[in-house]
């Protein structure tokens, strides 16, 4: 039934289907995460230590974005490859596990306190709660602008690949709903938003 609503004509539902997913994995991540790994875990593991942010608040949120959108591009790259495990299925994007490995390092970022701005731990359910905050908090509003972003490429692929077999198409064979293009205008600009929440929290603004 997942596989079926991931790889689905209707964008609807598999922008579904991943929202619940992504929920899922989300929440249960911070809080394995937190139970079993120690605060600050991947702190010292993070690039983004070394990344200086200008004071003006507009070129640091161009600075946030154009840096996350290396996760994008991953998701646009990988979404290029698809693969299924027998004939009765559909090809399912590589996409969705890059996503899914964003997810997880933002889950364990969470649920370590592994932030590179010194802010004072809270308990777990502040924390999670507090995801929701997208006023203050960016976090949610990037992976829910990447989940839009990756549902609208999900069936995007070129090469698709089954036991050995690997069979390509060109990109005049894919075709673009209006809601597609739409669903991926949005993400983007969910992006975008989220580097200035996250610019305003940096120089509190």
């Amino acid at each position: 039934m997942i596989r079926n609503s991931l790889t689905s004509v209707k964008l609807r539902d598999r922008i579904t289907c991943l929202t619940i997913l992504f929920l899922i994995a989300f929440v249960g991540i911070t809080i394995l995460s937190y139970a079993f790994l120690p605060e600050g875990f991947l702190l010292n593991k993070n690039n983004s230590t070394d990344f200086d942010t200008s004071a003006n608040l507009i070129v640091c949120t161009i600075q946030i974005f154009l840096w996350n959108m290396i996760s994008v591009v991953g998701i646009a790259v990988s979404s290029i490859f698809a693969k299924k495990r027998n004939e009765h299925e559909e090809y399912v994007s590589l996409s969705y596990w890059i996503y899914f490995i964003g997810v997880l390092l933002a889950a364990i970022t969470l649920g370590t306190w592994s932030f590179t701005n010194n802010i004072e731990s809270v308990p777990i359910f502040k924390r999670i709660i507090g995801m929701f905050n997208v006023w203050e908090n960016a976090g949610l509003v990037e992976l829910y602008g990447q989940l839009l972003i990756t549902c609208s490429l999900s069936n995007k692929y070129l090469i698709m690949t089954y036991k050995n077999k690997t069979i390509t198409r060109s990109m005049k064979d894919v075709r673009w709903a209006k809601s597609e293009l739409i669903c991926l205008v949005v993400g983007l600009l969910l992006m975008f938003i989220g580097a200035f929440i996250e610019s305003c929290s940096i120089l509190g603004a």
